[in-house]
């Protein structure tokens, strides 16, 4: 926030205030600001404000805690609290907004002013979701810290595209560039693996490998075609699901919804 004079006199002095909100800022800072004025000589000029802000209670490594991995991994991290002087420091009371997406354990070192609180992911699926821990203390000068919690959890096995439309195609009986898709499975984990079962209705859909079937690796692909001319007459939209069976113990089997939309 800046303040200034708008009017200064010939030979008068003016005021120009800078105000820095420093929340979430420790260490070494520089502000600047730019200052505009009707001087010929000097029409701009700018001026700094420096300043090294410290904190009533240091995090380390930081305020933000990322909790990233894959379903089936021990996703954690350690956050380190201390007050930054003499102040005798009590942890009072921890809360979260996450539910049951986290555990967290506090730890205090030794009696001493130092604590560490552990926080682990409990996802057992696919998980996307940000909150805070807020940490209540009897420091005076700083009651509360707020921790921001980020949560990204992937599945072992992640399909692209997740669900495949066909809408532009015709029932004509052809099986032109608009009637295929690929889809692509990618392991998270960097795994190989293979593709084991594919349950699906041929009726209206045909899949295949664009790969070597026995061959494992790290990124599978498939060739899913929808059968147009297939559908019974007069029907404009038919749904499906192709399941997938691999042999990664962790993945589960996938599901990907498969609909055909044709014009009427």
């Amino acid at each position: 926030m800046v303040r200034y004079d708008r009017t200064i006199p010939p030979g008068g002095v003016g005021q120009v205030t800078l105000q820095v909100n420093t929340t979430g800022y420790r260490g070494k800072i520089t502000k600047s600001a730019q200052v505009t004025t009707n001087d010929p000589a000097q029409r701009k000029s700018k001026i700094y404000l420096a300043m090294n802000v410290r904190s009533y209670i240091v995090v380390e490594p930081g305020t933000k805690i990322l909790l990233r991995g894959t379903v089936g991994e021990d996703i954690r991290r350690v956050i380190r609290i201390r007050p930054v002087d003499d102040q005798p420091l009590e942890i009072t009371k921890i809360q979260s907004n996450l539910g049951s997406a986290i555990a967290y354990k506090l730890n205090r070192k030794d009696e001493s002013n130092q604590y560490e609180l552990e926080v682990v992911s409990k996802a057992t699926e696919r998980k996307t979701a940000s909150g805070f821990i807020t940490l209540h203390t009897n420091h005076p000068q700083k009651k509360v810290v707020k921790l921001s919690v980020h949560i990204r959890i992937r599945p072992e096995l992640e399909a692209w595209p997740n669900t495949i439309t066909f809408q532009q195609g015709s029932q004509s009986g052809s099986t032109s560039k608009e009637n295929k898709r690929v889809l692509t499975i990618l392991n998270t984990r960097g795994k190989n693996f293979r593709i084991v079962e594919l349950n699906y209705n041929k009726a209206y859909f045909q899949v295949r490998s664009l790969g070597q079937d026995d061959k494992a690796a790290q990124r599978q692909k498939l060739e899913v075609v929808a059968l147009m001319d297939k559908l019974p007459g007069g029907r404009v939209q038919f749904q499906d699901t192709l399941n997938i069976k691999t042999d990664s113990p962790q993945a589960g089997e996938l599901r990907i919804p498969l609909t055909i939309r044709l014009k009427k």
